[in-house]
């Protein structure tokens, strides 16, 4: 029995050592997603320890009007390292389920300093120069640099092909309404489009709840709004 509790206390032991290592907790959190400001569905984030490597699962489902009567979804995973603070892409899925069905894939060779993407059946070769994110990551690293007061947010984002370098900037304290009730100070978040940038992406972040997004925000084209509103956590 000895021989066989050694490699299994050795196993616990090295993946305790990368849970407490990591910059930020693992954590579990659903919220209320609305379009428009009305009920669209809701979406489950969930950051967890995997042994050697750490995962960031996101699900979304529809509930509400034709997002329900067509069982609409939507599935994104990643495993990541940490890498000096920052989480660094392994491999990323992203399936959406819908009128019209999508699929995204990146798998990293850091060996080779490649990324392998294949976008709905058009696959593509991007070179990794530096350590380098998928776009689901970043608001972890988002958390992790507010965390430690860091002066600029500045993140390279492995995209189909290329990696972009995606820029973002505080914009102050906001008390959010949560989807359970009551109020909670957050520091606003939105990503650096540009001028004329038709499009915005706003994170809201809360201290009180260990940085995680208590809101988060995505504005179209069409000026439609997608919301997410934290309604639980652990």
């Amino acid at each position: 029995m000895r021989f066989v509790a050694l490699p299994l206390a050795v196993l616990f032991a090295h993946s305790a050592l990368a849970a407490s290592s990591a910059p930020i907790a693992g954590f579990s959190a659903n919220y209320e997603v609305l379009r428009n400001g009305k009920p669209l569905g809701k979406a489950t984030l969930d950051l967890h320890n995997a042994g050697n490597d750490w995962e960031f699962v996101s699900d979304t489902q529809g509930t509400s009007g034709m997002a329900a009567m067509v069982g609409a979804e939507v599935h994104e995973k990643s495993t990541f390292t940490w890498n000096a603070n920052k989480p660094q892409c392994l491999t990323y899925a992203y399936s959406q389920k819908a009128l019209k069905s999508k699929s995204t894939s990146i798998t990293c060779d850091w060996n080779a300093k490649t990324a392998n993407v294949d976008d709905n059946g058009k696959p593509a070769t991007v070179s990794l120069n530096s350590p380098a994110m998928d776009r689901h990551l970043v608001p972890l690293a988002l958390m992790v640099d507010l965390k430690a007061g860091a002066p600029s947010l500045s993140y390279p984002v492995i995209d189909k092909s290329h990696v972009d370098d995606q820029q973002y900037v505080q914009a102050g304290h906001e008390n959010v309404t949560l989807a359970s009730g009551g109020t909670i100070d957050a520091i606003k978040v939105t990503r650096d489009r540009g001028a004329d940038a038709k499009r915005s992406t706003t994170y809201w972040f809360a201290p009180q709840k260990n940085w995680m997004p208590v809101q988060i925000e995505q504005v179209e084209k069409n000026g439609e709004t997608i919301t997410m509103r934290l309604a639980s956590a652990k």
